[in-house]
């Protein structure tokens, strides 16, 4: 019969560990988009956060051998503890009241006789202990503060102490338990707690040697103090980030470092270009002569302009009056050109390109000159016709 009420204790410690494991497997609500565990790491927290005071009542069952236990008592469990980690915690506490056992002698602890002729050790019980937790919950399926069931096995040493009829036993023990945490509120946990010591024989007074045991199981309530729950750090992440600015940030410093050596490079060009544009303005203005009696196929422009005064549109009229429109079979060929003292050889070519098609337009639009009659070119700078600048400015028409 005593044998069968360890049996059954060890089926209520399987009973609740493969519930705990179900529960802990099903949980979801704390992965990631691709359904991963979301796992560390925590920022630490303070010394009184993540505590917890605990109350719980229940029986005691000690075994002064594998064969041989005694009757079931009443137990308490007092404790405190904290948890470091969403997987690791500390606990101090005290767990006890009475217990009891059946010898063959009569012993200190003797209370009575039973009907087989054995005598039945009372006495009160206290041990005094710290434990390590680990929160298998947390560990395999990720920190989640709102899960409802939490699978806690422990690890437990401490002090043991018998006492009775002016008579004491002092012990070390060690053991090891289940804790279940069922979430009720932010800060109130119930917990269905079973717990196995190993102490040496003679716990209950009796002189013999060898290991003892004390099975217990209790049922109560935690109340957390201080701030709850665990904040996930962010400190690799902000690390990476920082690390990504400071190479961009590289990045950026070199582009200004060029981009500082390219304007003082179009600053020397821009001033070179205005001192040529001065050089060039204070010439004395003979182009109109030149013009007319050397190439009165031609129509010259302003210095980076890409239409004509209103004195080379007179000369274009006149060209078309008494060429183009006296040939009607003949095709003509537009050239433009740019002069290659002033701006890039890019802009010049589309100053040629601009002055060249701008002078087609006005032949058909104007003097209805058709297309077909019309052949186009854009030398740009490339070319120095005339081997004067006010004269390169121009679209020859041949």
């Amino acid at each position: 019969m005593k044998t069968n009420r360890m049996f059954a204790l060890a089926a209520v410690m399987s009973m609740m560990a493969a519930m705990a494991f179900e529960s802990a497997a099903q949980e979801n609500g704390n992965r990631d988009e691709n359904g991963q565990i979301v796992r560390g790491p925590y920022e630490t927290n303070r010394l009184f956060d993540n505590v917890w005071i605990g109350v719980a009542g229940g029986i005691n069952l000690f075994e002064n051998s594998f064969t041989d236990a005694g009757g079931l008592n009443p137990a308490l469990d007092i404790n405190i503890g904290k948890w470091i980690t969403p997987s690791v915690g500390l606990r101090i506490g005290y767990q006890g009241l009475t217990a009891s056992s059946w010898t063959s002698r009569q012993y200190p602890y003797y209370k009575l006789t039973g009907d087989d002729g054995r005598f039945k050790n009372s006495f009160n019980h206290a041990y005094i202990h710290g434990d390590v937790m680990w929160n298998i919950s947390n560990a395999f399926s990720g920190y989640k503060e709102t899960r409802t069931w939490n699978f806690v096995p422990f690890l437990s040493a401490g002090v043991a102490r018998s006492f009775k009829n002016g008579s004491a036993n002092n012990e070390f023990a060690v053991g090891l338990g289940l804790l279940n945490n069922i979430r009720i509120s932010n800060r109130v946990d119930l917990t269905l707690e079973v717990r196995q010591l190993a102490v040496k024989q003679g716990y209950d007074s009796s002189p013999v040697g060898g290991i003892a045991g004390m099975t217990s199981a209790t049922f109560g309530v935690a109340v957390k103090l201080g701030r709850t729950g665990f904040r996930r750090s962010h400190t690799d992440e902000y690390a990476g980030r920082i690390s990504d600015l400071e190479a961009i940030n590289g990045t950026l410093a070199g582009q200004k470092a060029d981009a500082e050596s390219l304007n003082e490079d179009l600053k020397k060009e821009n001033a070179r270009l205005r001192k040529t544009v001065e050089e060039l303005e204070s010439r004395p203005p003979k182009v109109e002569k030149v013009m007319l009696d050397v190439t009165p196929g031609a129509v010259f422009f302003e210095i980076g302009r890409t239409e004509l005064s209103p004195q080379e549109l007179f000369h274009l009229d006149f060209y078309l009056k008494n060429v183009i429109a006296r040939d009607e079979d003949k095709v003509f060929t537009l050239t433009g050109y740019a002069d290659r003292q002033t701006g890039s050889r890019k802009r010049n070519r589309q100053l040629s390109e601009q002055r060249v098609e701008y002078v087609r337009n006005l032949l058909q639009t104007k003097y209805n000159v058709p297309s077909d009659r019309l052949v186009i070119k854009a030398a740009g700078s490339e070319v120095d016709r005339w081997g004067d600048p006010l004269l390169n400015r121009c679209v020859v028409i041949e």
